[in-house]
């Protein structure tokens, strides 16, 4: 049996592709798992897995906080994770993205050269990003260079755009060590697909955060406004920033409505069920979301619905169909809702799962 050790520095609650993994993993009988994660601080649902041998958390760092109390809360986290490290002795260490790395260089560095090393990242992180932001996943993407890149077995981003944007950014990475890792929803979710129809008013939705300045939310808004009832919008969220809360709430429409709080990520089949239109708001303006598939895409497609994304996304260009469709929602005066069509046939709309895209990543773990 092969230990592994995956560490997830920011709260697995908040990423539904690292649930999925868990989720999956843990039930190959030949993997013992521990987890090492931080609590979520967003009231989501927390995240049990009785298949897992143990998931460690510590208390997230807050930016509400005293700088001394975010400093020692991260330095927590890292120090029991290290020594969850020195006592459970795994084969092989997962992490995710730059935030996790200090606990597994020092583990790496100092105690156990020969355990084996994979890394996944969620999002695409820029050379400027690293710059502009905290000091300390600054360092921490210098160790990467320095000592993790070549340590690893494994590096994968979730597409094949990310990988280049990767690659360009860290050139002296093996790209034999590059795998595509795509953010697909469970199998289980095709059990709800079922053919979307054209209906009046049409039903749209928006699940997850965003913001009024890094979405169309309010071009999409006044355009679902003019419809005068033929269309409805319904979004769930968390985590909205004051500016985004206030402008929803102004609203005040009976075409539009806002579901604070979102929903739990296993109850979305169920909630989507209810919809035709599946929404992503992104405005793409830097590499990150520009070249993101994003797990929305997927969930939408998985639950029978048609989805519209803002043009600018290039990631989601090799999916476009009938089923996926570009909207220019700088411009949605001229945008014509007949677009939505009856769907025949949704055959294949399913095939997309977690479970046979993390099939390479398990084999490489159970070596």
């Amino acid at each position: 049996m092969k230990k592994i050790a995956v560490v997830h520095y920011l709260s697995v609650e908040f990423y539904p592709p690292a649930m999925n993994f868990l989720n999956i993993s843990s039930e190959e009988k030949d993997l013992k798992i521990k987890v090492w994660t931080t609590h979520n601080n967003k009231k989501r649902k927390i995240y049990r897995n009785v298949a897992i041998d143990n998931i460690s958390r510590t208390a997230a760092p807050n930016l509400a906080e005293n700088a001394t109390i975010r400093v020692f809360k991260y330095a927590l986290f890292n120090i029991k994770c290290l020594l969850g490290l020195l006592f459970f002795k795994p084969d092989k260490i997962l992490y995710f993205e730059s935030y996790s790395v200090w606990p597994v260089y020092w583990y790496l560095k100092l105690f156990n050269k020969k355990a084996e090393l994979l890394i996944h990242y969620h999002e695409y992180f820029s050379l400027e990003w690293y710059e502009t932001g905290m000091r300390l996943v600054k360092k921490y993407y210098q160790w990467e260079r320095d000592f993790l890149y070549k340590k690893a077995i494994w590096i994968s981003e979730t597409n094949e755009d990310r990988i280049r944007l990767f690659l360009a950014d860290n050139p002296e990475v093996d790209s034999g060590k590059m795998r595509i890792l795509p953010n697909y929803p469970p199998l289980s979710w095709g059990k709800e697909l079922q053919n979307s129809k054209a209906t009046i008013p049409l039903k749209t939705v928006y699940i997850g955060t965003l913001t009024v300045d890094h979405s169309y939310i309010k071009e999409y808004c006044t355009w679902v406004l003019a419809q005068q009832g033929e269309v409805l919008f319904d979004i769930y969220g968390y985590n909205y920033n004051a500016e985004t809360l206030d402008y929803l709430k102004a609203l005040d429409s009976p075409h539009i409505n806002f579901i604070e709080g979102g929903v739990d990520y296993n109850n979305i089949p169920l909630t989507l069920k209810k919809y035709n239109v599946g929404l992503i708001l992104y405005t793409a303006n830097d590499d990150n979301y520009k070249y993101n598939a994003s797990n929305k895409l997927f969930e939408y497609l998985a639950c029978g619905l048609q989805v519209w994304y803002s043009k600018k996304m290039l990631g989601v260009k090799p999916y476009r169909s009938g089923m996926v469709i570009p909207v220019d929602f700088e411009k949605m005066d001229s945008f014509d809702r007949q677009n939505f069509s009856m769907v025949e046939s949704i055959d294949g709309l399913s095939t997309n799962n977690a479970e046979d895209a993390l099939k390479p990543l398990l084999n490489q773990l159970e070596k």
